[in-house]
């Protein structure tokens, strides 16, 4: 596919959220911490926890700050309780939220490990990620500290039942959300997030030029609260194995490559939409991070 068309194709795309930042931004200053949203959301007593395991899809109940959540979690597990887990996070807006998961890695037989794909807050449709998770700083947080409680508790019932360890697997959204967890958390054996970086700040701004949007708050403040380059800094690198796109127009190289500076990305010849849609270089990256860890 040409450039232009990749570029065209990833514009489209962010038009949307371009509309939606202004609204996000608007009472920052009355914002909550990710730390204080993360704090107050816990898993509700009737999410049904002893089938996590088990092959299908399972809801887990929330209760946050923003009222009950419900989110899921599809596995597909592997013959041996032993085997490793590879715990897979969708993007932002990404509909249904197994596409990617099954389109890059569903293959336990290239693959021979405990499959699942978690859903975050706000994803039962097309319209939601956006206008309710994007709707205030608060519920952005919202969506990423869903996400790592489930996360948490997904990895807790495969590795009571024997799972090796456990690898992180993530584009777009949840890449930076698998990083986060392993910055809070340390628990996996690897993390890999492709097209993507902790610094959605930049996104923002990024998008806004691209748009000829004036943004009435300044990026340093934005980064005050988008930028998550320090769970970043608190990982691990020899555990971390991002992947940018040279054509992303969501993460962009040029802005984004020396986030890892304590490890260098690898780099496809894609954009952001088109390296979800197109995905081989994605899988072969996930392929030979998960060889060069088994060895």
């Amino acid at each position: 596919m040409n450039a232009t068309l990749t570029r065209w194709i990833d514009k489209s795309v962010l038009y949307s959220l371009n509309r939606r930042v202004p609204a996000t931004l608007a009472a920052h200053a009355e914002a909550p911490t990710l730390e204080g949203v993360l704090a107050q959301t816990r898993v509700d007593e009737k999410t049904a926890v002893y089938p996590l395991t088990a092959p299908g899809e399972h809801a887990v109940w929330l209760d946050t700050p923003h009222g009950p959540l419900r989110c899921r979690a599809r596995v597909r597990p592997h013959a041996n309780p032993a085997a490793p887990l590879l715990l897979y996070h969708h993007g932002l807006n990404e509909y249904p939220y197994t596409a990617s998961w099954r389109r890059i890695v569903a293959d336990r037989q290239r693959i021979p490990m405990h499959h699942v794909c978690v859903q975050a807050p706000y994803h039962d449709s097309w319209l939601a990620p956006l206008a309710q998770g994007f709707a205030s700083l608060g519920s952005v947080y919202q969506m990423i500290a869903g996400s790592l409680r489930v996360m948490a508790l997904v990895q807790d019932a495969f590795e009571a039942q024997g799972a090796a360890h456990t690898v992180l697997v993530g584009v777009s959204w949840g890449g930076m959300t698998s990083m986060l967890y392993q910055g809070l958390y340390g628990r996996a054996r690897a993390v890999i997030p492709m097209l993507t970086s902790p610094d959605i700040a930049q996104v923002i701004w990024d998008t806004a030029r691209l748009f000829d949007r004036p943004v009435d708050v300044p990026l340093e403040t934005i980064k005050q609260h988008l930028d998550f380059s320090h769970y970043y800094r608190a990982c691990d690198p020899a555990r971390l194995f991002p992947l940018l796109g040279d054509q992303d127009l969501f993460f962009r190289l040029e802005n984004h490559a020396d986030v890892y500076a304590a490890h260098e990305p690898a780099v496809v010849h894609r954009g952001h939409i088109t390296g979800l849609w197109q995905p081989a270089p994605l899988r072969k990256h996930v392929l030979t991070v998960l060889h060069h860890i088994m060895e």
